[in-house]
């Protein structure tokens, strides 16, 4: 069982909400109702362990959907979560990019992720992440008829797990409901120096699937 995302194991390189790198305020909103839940379900673990962290008021405070705030604290709170709960940070994170997804899909966004069919994603993809951040734009480009490679240079590494297990659901449920099968994604980043005093990374992900099932021809119709 995973606590911990890699190149988490280090103080925040700014303090929450200071760092040049941001996210949609939409997420930090869903988060703060999982925050919510898990802190009840904790009898408030959740709350001391933030505040341990220096995260609490981070966390807590009132977030607007459209807003661009500091990503960073992300993955740490869900870190939190993950320890109050004595739940795997990584499976914890994959459910929750699949409700992410799965509400994004019938939300605001839902023209970009309804639209990823297998023969789009390489041209559509990077407009549904690059909605989201403001940094690192990311680049997706068709590998073959049933695959493509993303590209996002210059992510802060204290993010980078974070992002591509939760991204990886925000593949995987708009290929498979447009019909693609077997959706498989491996990611790997690659340091790249120091920005604004964070380390920085290149995350390349490599995203393959089948084509879906043509069904049989019934055949010519004998009298």
């Amino acid at each position: 069982m995973r606590s911990q995302f890699v190149h988490c194991g280090q103080p925040l390189p700014h303090p929450p909400g200071k760092s040049p790198f941001h996210i949609k305020g939409e997420f930090y909103r869903q988060l703060a109702d999982v925050v919510a839940y898990h802190d009840m379900k904790s009898e408030g673990a959740l709350t001391r362990i933030l505040e341990r962290d220096g995260l609490r008021a981070f966390a807590t405070q009132p977030f607007l959907s459209s807003a661009m705030y500091d990503v960073l604290p992300l993955p740490r709170i869900v870190m939190a979560v993950a320890e109050a709960r004595g739940r795997d940070v990584i499976e914890m994170t994959m459910k929750m990019g699949q409700a992410a997804v799965e509400a994004q899909m019938k939300g605001v966004y839902a023209r970009f992720l309804t639209n990823l069919t297998p023969g789009r994603f390489g041209q559509r993809f990077d407009q549904v992440i690059n909605h989201f951040y403001d940094f690192a734009p990311l680049t997706a480009a068709a590998e073959g008829p049933h695959g493509a490679r993303i590209v996002r240079k210059g992510m802060p590494l204290c993010i980078a797990e974070w992002w591509a297990v939760v991204t990886i659901p925000f593949v995987k449920v708009p290929l498979e409901a447009n019909g693609a099968r077997e959706v498989a994604v491996e990611w790997r980043p690659t340091p790249a120096g120091i920005q604004q005093a964070t380390p920085m990374g290149d995350v390349v992900c490599d995203v393959k699937w089948a084509a879906a099932e043509v069904p049989a021809s019934p055949g010519p119709r004998y009298r």
